[in-house]
């Protein structure tokens, strides 16, 4: 700015005659003239600018005379002043001019111009929400009655000088569209984004014609889509091996996907697409919230691209695909709002780099009954080879053998008819036959009476069951035994006899049982196994006397005791030992002798006394007996009985 001197004379001499000057005091009243200069002169404000001001008053001889000066504004809706200091523009003010004024104890003044201009735009930026300052380009908006996009305006004094002007694009405005806050620089606009999927756009312009800055949030309309790859390719993967559900999503997902494809073949890809809400609208405006891009082809052609809906889930995104005759590489990317998925695949000739010398089964021929599933485990020579040529299998007349799906390279067979068919497998120009007997199927799997349900640790028992054809015939063929907990016991049967199973407790506990012929199974079965009693000792102290009793029944004698803990009952039967009378005397327990403890049964030997008579009668006795590698034994010493 320009500095400018203003200049008062206070009294002159004119005349042709010579005079002599003398040198003028520093004073105000001793000034014949006075300079007063205001710095700066022609201020320029702008809304946030402070301009700090000073007077400077000096007589001809350019001494500084100390004098006060006041200031003021004419037009005090322009600016303002800041004390005796500094001047600042005021809202209202823009555009406009005024008057700074500096005045002198004796009247005297010096003037100049004050200007409010209005700021240029630096620029303006869309934020996050969060007030953090990074720039965002974009953020997704979908069925919410209010959202908002916030921008930041620099400078902030813009948000005085010019109103912020908000456009929408693909959304619907808020009432109120727009709140500003001056004291930050902030704008946010306000919307309502519809419940479809689609692009919309919010944008803020601020400034006049020539300076007017400008920034723009893309808005991305769809629902949040929890997508993976699933299913082949990934049936070591738990979770994603079938299609996840949405809880499973948020925790479990593959974004890659690898395979490779034969030349001349077609093949699929697929990403299961999961919507929180699971609603159908939700769900059906997710079909356009993603794309499929080629990035890269080599002979690949995308032959269909669907949508496949699943109820209170999502949608399986399908792409299908066809190899050309050419090997090569080729990718494709499935885009969603918040993922890119990518799906390589390889074209290689098959036939080719993986030859088939033979094809491999490990039953041939098959015989097997109506009703029954066989598993067919299937091979190529090479093994190399049989990723890529894993056999075809089926049945000349389907009537008789249902041919089913591979799970890894074991196949499932099931018999349907009586009758003779073949399979037929054929794997890269190879084939392979294999002669398949149907069979009577089996009516019903029963099991015999006298089955032991209880069982000592250690302890092995036969069980005996009756399988009878459809035509009431002995069954010929194998049984598969089952136990519901093999920690507990163990079941399979007994070598080649397929009416007998072999049943072995392994710990204390329960399991259910099972024998299943050709398909056909008995009943459930429960077997309790108990602790097998070592060192037992039974006394007055440990056993109820009235629940423990002496008793003869057809010349048997009976023993039957009942401890406070552990075991509910123990019964000892000594077969021909009553010989009438009383009970009392000692007793040998032979060989053969068992003792039932809460339903398992043992062989035992060792010796009996039983004393006194009436309600003083006690019994003392010492068994032993081998339980599998183990040894049961008890120790009885007086323990009191009833007759």
């Amino acid at each position: 700015m320009k500095r400018y001197s203003f200049i008062f004379f206070l009294a002159s001499f004119l005349g042709v005659t010579s005079f002599t000057a003398c040198e003028e005091e520093a004073t105000l009243d001793g000034a014949t003239e006075v300079y007063i200069t205001i710095d700066p002169m022609d201020i320029n404000l702008k809304l946030g600018d402070t301009v700090r001001i000073s007077a400077t008053v000096t007589n001809v001889s350019g001494k500084v005379i100390e004098t006060p000066v006041s200031w003021s504004i004419e037009d005090q809706t322009v600016a303002a002043l800041l004390g005796d200091t500094a001047v600042v523009a005021l809202d209202g003010g823009q555009e406009k001019e005024t008057r700074l004024k500096a005045m002198l104890e004796n009247g005297k003044y010096a003037l100049t111009t004050v200007t409010v201009s209005r700021n240029l735009p630096d620029g303006v930026m869309c934020i996050p929400n969060d007030s953090t300052f990074t720039e965002m380009t974009s953020k997704r908006s979908y069925n919410t009655a209010h959202d908002s996009v916030l921008f930041s305006v620099s400078p902030k004094e813009l948000l005085y000088d010019y109103d912020p002007v908000p456009t929408l694009e693909g959304l619907t405005a808020f009432d109120p569209v727009m709140t500003v806050d001056t004291v930050r620089g902030l704008v946010a606009v306000h919307y309502a984004a519809p419940r479809a999927s689609g692009k919309g756009k919010v944008t803020l312009s601020i400034g006049d014609a020539s300076t007017a800055k400008s920034a723009s949030c893309d808005i991305m309309l769809a629902p949040q889509l929890l997508a993976t790859f699933y299913g082949k390719g990934f049936e070591n993967m738990p979770y994603i091996n079938t299609r996840p559900s949405k809880e499973v999503l948020s925790m479990y997902f593959a974004y890659t996907y690898e395979a490779e494809m034969d030349i001349n073949s077609e093949d699929t890809v697929r990403i299961a697409m999961n919507v929180q809400s699971g609603a159908k609208e939700d769900i059906e405006a997710g079909y356009d919230a993603y794309r499929w891009e080629v990035v890269s082809s080599n002979g690949v052609l995308i032959t269909g691209k669907t949508e496949e809906y699943v109820k209170g889930e999502g949608f399986d995104a399908v792409l299908a695909l066809r190899s050309g005759s050419e090997e090569g590489e080729a990718e494709f990317h499935c885009i969603t709002p918040d993922t890119v998925f990518v799906a390589t695949f390889r074209v290689q000739d098959f036939k080719t780099r993986y030859p088939v010398e033979e094809i491999t089964v490990d039953h041939d021929p098959i015989s097997m009954p109506v009703g029954s599933v066989l598993r067919l485990t299937t091979g190529v020579i090479p093994a190399s080879s049989y990723a890529y040529h894993k056999p075809v299998v089926k049945a000349v007349d389907p009537s008789k053998v249902q041919v089913g799906e591979y799970n890894g390279n074991v196949i499932e067979l099931r018999g349907l008819a009586l009758g003779e068919t073949e399979l037929v497998l054929t794997a890269n120009g190879k084939e392979k036959r294999v002669p398949v007997s149907v069979t009577e199927g089996i009516l019903s799997v029963l099991w015999k009476s006298g089955n032991a349900r209880t069982l000592f640790e250690g302890q092995t028992v036969q069980w005996g069951i009756d399988a009878k054809t459809l035509s009431g015939g002995e069954n010929p063929y194998d049984v598969t035994w089952t136990s519901s907990a093999t920690d507990v016991l163990t079941a399979e049967q007994t070598g080649d006899d397929n009416t007998q199973g072999t049943i072995t407790g392994i710990k204390a506990g329960k399991a259910d049982v099972t024998a299943e012929v050709a398909g056909v199974s008995s009943e459930k079965a429960e077997v309790k196994v108990i602790a097998l009693p070592v060192d037992l000792e039974l006394n007055a102290s440990n056993t109820v006397k009235e629940n423990s009793v002496v008793y003869d029944e057809g010349g048997d004698l009976v023993v039957f005791i009942s401890p406070t803990s552990g075991y509910g009952q123990i019964m000892l039967t000594l077969t021909d030992a009553y010989k009438g009378g009383g009970y009392a005397g000692h007793y040998d327990i032979p060989v053969g002798t068992v003792v039932d403890i809460d339903g398992a049964r043992a062989e035992v030997t060792g010796s009996m006394d039983i004393s006194g008579s009436g309600d003083e009668t006690t019994v003392s006795f010492s068994i032993t007996g081998n339980v599998g590698s183990r040894t049961l034994s008890i120790e009885a010493d007086s323990v009191p009985v009833v007759l």
